[in-house]
């Protein structure tokens, strides 16, 4: 799986706290931006859905088919406050079984997805850090 962090007010909720999935889980913002910036590069993602730790969308090419989650490190009510927050965009293989088993998880894809995904936001003036986790 792969991570890219960075700081920004950019994304900051603008829905009361009571419409997010769970207090100070931030994102939809972020994945909204996300999947029409991916969209403007060729990259056709779907909606944000939202889930208890943030949001994600989904990418799928052939038969490989990725998590781009987006969320935050954000008490409740630290949305509001005009500060940037440190957000956390994620791209993760989602396997059946079968390419489980085989071992299949499209390395080169998602190593595509991750290059997009820095060059989007580098492009808005924002800093990433990209890290690798086993």
């Amino acid at each position: 799986m792969t991570r890219i962090e960075f700081y920004s007010s950019r994304f900051l909720p603008y829905l009361p706290e009571s419409c997010q999935v769970n207090p100070g889980a931030y994102g939809f913002e972020l994945a909204l931006w996300l999947s029409n910036a991916l969209m403007q590069t060729g990259i056709v993602t779907s909606y944000p859905l939202g889930e208890d730790w943030g949001w994600f969308i989904e990418y799928a090419e052939g038969d490989a088919e990725f998590m781009i989650g987006c969320g935050c490190a954000a008490s409740e009510g630290e949305g509001y406050l005009d500060q940037p927050l440190r957000w956390s965009v994620f791209v993760r293989p989602v396997l059946s079984l079968k390419q489980r088993w085989r071992g299949q998880t499209a390395p080169a894809m998602a190593a595509k997805l991750t290059r997009a995904l820095v060059a989007v936001l580098e492009g808005e003036g924002i800093t990433v850090r990209v890290e690798e986790t086993p």
